[in-house]
């Protein structure tokens, strides 16, 4: 059993600034490889 077997989601912080626009682009390219949902994370 590898690490991605068991991989339902990715989950990424973003805020808005450029650099989470990158590592959520990152992460939808990660998700859709591996089948997973996607879950972008707002916390303040």
């Amino acid at each position: 059993m590898s690490g991605y077997d068991a991989v339902g989601r990715v989950v990424v912080g973003v805020s808005g600034s450029l650099g989470s626009v990158t590592a959520l682009r990152r992460a939808g390219a990660l998700a859709r490889r591996l089948g997973a949902e996607l879950w972008p994370v707002l916390a303040w």
